[in-house]
């Protein structure tokens, strides 16, 4: 933010007098009322209290994953290299190992456009071998995994066999209206479906 400029006008307020003569008081007494304690310390409020072996713990941490990750790259075959400098970022890339390769082969991948990058990186690990050696670009793609489930059929019913569902349904209905209108007198019924209406 800018600095609002005083006009002269405000030097004449006594006001602004009284106010500069405490920031001189502040500026030059400051200092020292701080360096006796006898000024309120900054507020710390949302900081975390990191002590000295949290910050030797982390830099522990971080040295042995840096000394793992070491590890890992010197125990990958070349072509397993391409193929995971095929599939990093461009900050992945630029910090990246290529010891493993040696002055010509690290040319010819880091000559490599992005679409070529990218068919690497879709490849099997042979495949990259295969191409870091012949220093082209032959991509091999794995096979689509096969599908474990069988799909369901439909099957469409046949003429047959809705005339059999029509004819269950007809006799289910026929059997239910039977009970219902032939109980013995006194036998209550158990499945009423209509309430039969009296006439008075």
């Amino acid at each position: 933010m800018e600095k609002k400029t005083k006009s002269w006008w405000s030097m004449l307020n006594p006001l602004e007098w009284i106010a500069g003569f405490f920031q001189l008081i502040a500026a030059v007494f400051g200092p020292w009322l701080r360096w006796l304690g006898m000024l309120t310390p900054p507020s710390t409020e949302g900081f975390q209290n990191i002590r000295k072996e949290d910050v030797e713990d982390a830099a522990k941490l971080a040295t042995e994953q840096e000394a793992a990750v070491d590890a890992i790259v010197r125990e990958m075959s070349p072509a397993e290299i391409v193929r995971a400098f095929a599939n990093a970022d461009i900050a992945g890339r630029a910090s990246m190992d290529l010891s493993a390769l040696d002055f010509d082969q690290q040319d010819w991948l880091l000559r490599l456009s992005d679409e070529d990058l990218d068919k690497l990186g879709m490849s099997t690990t042979a495949a990259c071998g295969w191409s870091l050696e012949k220093k082209m670009v032959l991509p091999r793609y794995r096979k689509p995994p096969a599908e474990i489930e069988a799909p369901e059929v439909l099957q469409t019913p046949s003429a047959e066999e809705i005339e059999d569902r029509k004819r269950e349904y007809v006799a289910e209905r026929f059997r239910q209206i039977q009970r219902e209108l032939w109980l013995a007198p006194g036998v209550p019924n158990l499945k009423p479906q209509h309430t039969p209406a009296t006439l008075h």
